[in-house]
């Protein structure tokens, strides 16, 4: 019976074999300096512009895009949907309501964020009596606003003030730049508690003197 024989591998020397081991080390090597040719470098290396700069590929030259249409920003800072009109500002009266669920937190917040962008006219009770509208140190003192605890006021929506702090209102300015809605709301949420505690205070003053006047001291 015959066998089939296979034939015997060459022998390596050693200094071929180190060779081989030297080319294999040296291929996974390249001087940085001296990275070789790319054979499509701009499928590697993107054009970049400048934000403001001009773009050549585009019809208006303008590098940077404007947004889809339709599509929102991502972050804290949502559209607000109702206009900077009368109608919108009755209609947030009507449709925007606060959030649910507010507690302590927001409430000190609210405290926090009225004290650094609101108490400076209105006051730090609501009493419209902030550091530039009654100081004697102010030559040209501002208009005050109204009371928190005007009748007016102290019925106005909560979402006509979301609306009024967010685009402003009369001499008031706008803050919905430098507020985000959940701390408009924070703020709203802090007023109203104001409000409540001055409705909760003219109540028992009325009932205290209601109980005087019942039974009177003899």
């Amino acid at each position: 019976m015959n066998f089939l024989r296979t034939p015997p591998l060459p022998a390596c020397s050693g200094g071929a074999l180190l060779a081989v081991l030297m080319l294999v080390a040296s291929s996974c090597y390249y001087p940085r300096s001296k990275p070789g040719w790319e054979y499509m470098p701009d499928m590697a290396h993107g054009t970049a512009y400048e934000t403001y700069g001009v773009n050549p590929h585009f019809p208006d030259s303008m590098a940077s895009r404007p947004t889809v249409p339709g599509t929102i920003p991502r972050g804290p800072y949502m559209p607000f949907h109702f206009s900077k009109t009368p109608e919108g500002y009755d209609s947030a009266g009507k449709y925007l309501f606060m959030p649910a669920g507010m507690d302590t937190q927001d409430l000190s917040a609210g405290k926090h964020h009225y004290t650094i962008y609101c108490a400076v006219c209105h006051g730090s009770g609501g009493k419209a009596n902030g550091s530039i509208v009654e100081n004697p140190n102010v030559v040209n003192p501002y208009p005050p606003p109204p009371s928190y605890f005007r009748e007016d006021i102290l019925n106005l929506p909560e979402g006509k003030m979301f609306y009024s702090i967010h685009y402003g209102k009369n001499l008031m300015g706008a803050y919905g730049k430098v507020l985000n809605p959940e701390e408009i709301w924070q703020v709203v949420f802090y007023v109203k508690n104001m409000q409540k505690h001055y409705l909760d205070s003219v109540q028992a003053a009325a009932a205290a003197q209601s109980a005087t006047a019942s039974n009177p001291q003899r």
